[in-house]
């Protein structure tokens, strides 16, 4: 006489056979997942032309390229020009130099130079401060003697000559000559084929590099440190 499996025997096989297989696929796919981390990863490449004509050569990073190399050292003269227009532009309108200094400066900035910045008296009347000066600033790199405004001396370390022009709502302007020493720190040789430890910093900034000195030469003290009441 044949064996009759009960319905509800029958059910219960069923679900366990349903779990079974899937807990085998969630493990895989967790599995999967692991493999995959992390999910976004910014990947630098470096897209020039080598002559004047329309082609283009896109090349994955290689620091020990000839190319990269020069490459390379034009975006981190590049890094310093810009770090120096954003961290020193005080734009009319306050809502730009805000992002400037939270999008570019900050993510650019070691803890400590950024720590330096947000104590000087126009980073808190900017940032923090609701009357506002109707003040704005701007770099100028321009030198009557043809300088080069952003000189390599070693290791990573640049001289940087501008000027800054500050006008008032009166129409009064301002200029003083600046000589500063901005030492960076690159992070690609870590992090370049590793895991990323803050990636939304590294959106703004892809190849990990840092402002670690920013000392002023000249004596005239921090821009930012200004008065512009006196003016």
């Amino acid at each position: 006489m044949a064996k009759i499996v009960q319905p509800p025997v029958l059910m219960s096989r069923i679900l366990a056979f349903v779990l079974a297989t899937s807990v085998v696929v969630l493990g895989a796919l967790v599995f999967t997942l692991m493999k995959m981390m992390p999910l976004e990863r910014p990947e630098v490449f470096f897209l020039y032309t080598p002559t004047r004509s329309a082609n283009v050569v896109i090349e994955p990073l290689d620091p020990s390229s000839s190319n990269n190399k020069v490459a390379l050292n034009n975006y981190k003269e590049g890094f310093v020009r810009e770090y120096v227009i954003a961290r020193n532009t005080l734009s009319a309108v306050p809502g730009a130099t805000r992002r400037n200094w939270a999008r570019i400066v900050k993510p650019w900035s070691a803890n400590d130079i950024f720590s330096k910045m947000v104590k000087t008296p126009l980073y808190k009347e900017f940032a923090l401060g609701d009357q506002l000066p109707n003040v704005s600033c701007d770099v100028n790199f321009s030198s009557p003697n043809n300088d080069k405004p952003v000189l390599k001396m070693n290791n990573d370390t640049y001289n940087v000559k501008f000027t800054w022009v500050c006008k008032n709502s009166g129409g009064q302007t301002t200029q003083k000559n600046y000589k500063i020493q901005i030492r960076i720190k690159s992070d690609l040789d870590e992090k370049i084929s590793g895991t990323l430890e803050n990636l939304e910093k590294l959106r703004n900034n892809p190849l990990g590099i840092q402002v670690v000195q920013y000392d002023i030469l000249d004596g005239r003290g921090d821009p930012l440190d200004s008065d512009v009441a006196s003016w």
